[in-house]
């Protein structure tokens, strides 16, 4: 018996199409479907897990409000000895869990979690529209991660590259009011849903 294909937890509202004005340079939206891992590291296990993470991701730990991407997986930091790692692969939860094992904790986030992707002109104005961070190029480039607030919904901010193109993840059930947020911040200069 094969696995259900996955399924977006937008694919039902999130119909393609444009949405609000037909702008210039419209906010490009996408819905990629992702596998996110939660990884915490034990204490004083770091340089044991820094060795790990390595040897299996080919990559170090991120530092500090910056992410890493090896092959199809990316690191983000979210707190001190805390990490996220997402992928659009199958398999990235078993992988990281015989990889740290005695390490750090993982715990399979993919059913809880919604990423939704936001790229073009418009973006950074978009997502100031309702994140107190500073956007700005100077401040938040691309690497560069942050847990904040937008429009009073948790979110994991990750700037992808200099489009700009942002990975924007949410708890599910918060998905769609913050899917709706986004759509009418950004009906200004259209939203174009791929």
């Amino acid at each position: 018996m094969s696995a259900p294909e996955a399924t977006h937890p937008l694919a039902a509202v999130a119909t393609p199409g444009l949405r609000g004005a037909a702008g210039v340079a419209p906010l490009r939206v996408s819905l990629p479907v992702r596998e996110t891992v939660q990884v915490m590291v034990r204490r004083g296990r770091e340089e044991a897990f820094a060795a790990a993470m390595e040897a299996s991701f080919g990559m170090a730990p991120p530092a500090p409000g910056h992410t890493l991407a090896g092959g199809a997986v990316t690191a983000i930091w979210i707190q001190p000895g805390g990490f996220m790692l997402t992928g659009a692969g199958p398999g990235l939860a078993e992988r990281a869990a015989l990889a740290f094992v005695g390490l750090a904790a993982v715990e399979d986030q993919s059913h809880g979690r919604t990423t939704i992707t936001v790229s073009g002109p418009a973006a950074r104005a978009v997502l100031a529209r309702g994140c107190r961070l500073d956007l700005h190029t100077r401040a938040f480039g691309p690497g560069r991660a942050a847990m904040t607030q937008i429009a009073h919904i948790g979110c994991l901010l990750h700037q992808v590259d200099d489009a700009p193109s942002f990975e924007l993840t949410v708890f599910s059930t918060l998905a769609e009011p913050f899917f709706h947020w986004l759509v009418e911040a950004g009906s200004g200069d259209g939203v174009v849903i791929a």
